[in-house]
C-alpha cells in the first residue's frame, strides 16, 4: 500500500524560531506534524532553547527536545541533529529554515535520510530529496536540484495551514462591517499595534475590534492602554491556540504580510497587508494580482499607519469590492496543503 502507516519510522523535524525570526516556521511545522499525525506518523521536534518554542510544540501535542549549547545550522547542530534522528528510529528529517545551507542538508542526506526542506526562498541548489515551498510566489523562483531527484513541491497548493483550515466554506460577506481584527505576527518590533489600534478605533462605523498579540510581543503595556482610552469594544487576544473563529467573524483584517495571509486568504477575509520583511515582497505581489489584499506599504515607513486608514476606508462601504477579495483569497489558497505535503512524504518515504 502507497501510504502505509510511518509509525514505525517517525519524522524528525528541525526548526528554529524566536522573537527575531518569529514563529512562521514552527507553526507550519506543527501544522504539518498534525497532517503526518492524521495518517498515524510519529514525529518528534528538534528546536533551540526558548520558552515559548518549547511550550508550543508541547502544547500541541508532540514531544520534543533543544539544542545543547549549539548554533543553528552549525557543524554541532548537524552532530546533534543526526544523533537524536538515529537514537529515536527517524527516517525522515524535515527541516525548516532560511539558513540551513546546501552542505547542512547534504550532510543529512548522506547520513541515510529522506530530508525534506521546507523553504521560502530558493538560495542555492538542493541536494535533499524534497524541497516544499507554499508561499503565493514561489513558482516564480529559481529553485534547483544538486542531486538531479528532488522533488518540489511548490505554490499555494502546498500551503502549510493548521487543521482548522483544512475545511473551510465559502465566506458569505456582509454589507455593513461589523468586526475588524488586527493581526501583526508574533512580535510587533515597529511597535504598529498601538498606533493601529487608536487609528481603527476613531474610524466611523460600529464596528468592533479584536487585536491578537503575540508572544513576542515587548509593548503590551502601551497596547492596553489604548485599549483603555477606546470608543468602542476592543477584545485583545493573547497568543491564542486557534486563529479560525477570529478570522470567520472579521468583515476585514489588518495583518502582517507573512504565514498569516494564507490563513486569511483561505477564510475569505478581505485584508489590509503589511509589509514587514524583504522576503515578504514576492507572495504579496501574488495576493495583489490575485485581488485579495490591499497594500499599505512597509512596516517601517511613517505613512503606513495613514495608508492602513485610507484602505480601510475605502472598503467600509464597498461590500461588492470586498467580495471579490473574499472570493480571490479562497480560490488561491483552499486550505488542503498540509495534507498533500503529508501524503507526499509518506509515498516518497515508502519507495526507500
Amino acid at each position: 500500500m502507497l501510504l502505509q502507516s510511518m509509525s514505525e519510522y517517525p519524522v524528525l523535524f528541525r526548526v528554529a524560531a524566536d522573537p527575531q525570526i518569529g514563529l512562521g516556521h514552527l507553526q507550519r511545522c506543527l501544522s504539518l506534524a498534525m497532517a503526518l499525525h492524521h495518517f498515524d506518523v510519529a514525529c518528534l521536534f528538534l528546536t533551540n532553547e526558548d520558552p515559548t518554542v518549547c511550550n508550543r510544540v508541547r502544547h500541541s501535542g508532540f514531544d520534543g527536545y533543544t539544542l545543547s549549547g549549539a548554533v543553528s545550522w552549525s557543524i554541532e547542530d548537524l552532530a546533534q541533529t543526526t544523533e537524536a534522528a538515529t537514537s529515536h528510529g527517524c527516517s525522515a528529517i524535515i527541516v525548516d529554515s532560511d539558513s540551513e545551507g546546501e552542505k547542512y542538508l547534504s550532510q543529512l542526506r548522506d547520513a541515510g535520510f529522506f530530508v525534506c526542506a521546507i523553504e521560502d526562498m530558493a538560495p542555492h541548489p538542493f541536494p535533499c530529496q524534497m524541497v516544499v515551498n507554499g508561499d503565493a510566489h514561489a513558482r516564480r523562483l529559481s529553485y534547483h536540484s544538486s542531486s538531479e531527484d528532488t522533488l518540489f513541491l511548490l505554490g499555494p497548493e502546498y500551503s502549510i495551514l493548521r487543521p482548522e483550515f483544512w475545511e473551510i466554506s465559502p465566506r458569505v460577506v456582509r454589507n455593513v462591517i461589523q468586526n475588524v481584527l488586527i493581526t501583526l505576527g508574533g512580535s510587533d518590533s515597529y511597535d504598529l499595534m498601538p498606533r493601529v489600534l487608536g487609528l481603527v478605533d476613531g474610524l466611523p462605523g460600529a464596528h468592533a475590534l479584536a487585536a491578537i498579540i503575540g508572544p513576542f510581543f515587548d509593548n503590551v503595556a502601551e497596547v492596553e492602554a489604548v485599549v483603555r482610552r477606546a470608543k468602542r469594544p476592543i477584545k485583545l487576544v493573547y497568543s491564542p491556540a486557534s486563529v479560525r473563529d477570529l478570522m470567520l467573524e472579521a468583515d476585514l483584517a489588518v495583518s502582517a504580510a507573512g504565514q498569516t495571509l494564507y490563513e486569511l486568504a483561505c477564510v475569505g477575509c478581505p485584508t489590509v497587508a503589511v509589509r514587514m520583511a524583504a522576503n515578504q515582497d514576492g507572495q504579496l505581489q501574488v495576493f495583489d494580482e490575485a485581488g485579495f489584499v490591499r497594500i499599505a506599504g512597509h512596516a517601517d515607513e511613517s505613512s503606513v499607519v495613514t495608508a492602513i486608514g485610507d484602505a480601510l476606508l475605502s472598503l467600509q462601504h464597498d461590500p461588492e469590492t470586498r467580495a471579490v477579495m473574499s472570493s480571490a483569497g479562497q480560490r488561491l489558497v483552499d486550505g488542503q496543503g498540509a495534507l498533500r505535503v503529508a501524503r507526499t512524504i509518506l509515498a516518497e518515504v515508502s519507495r526507500m
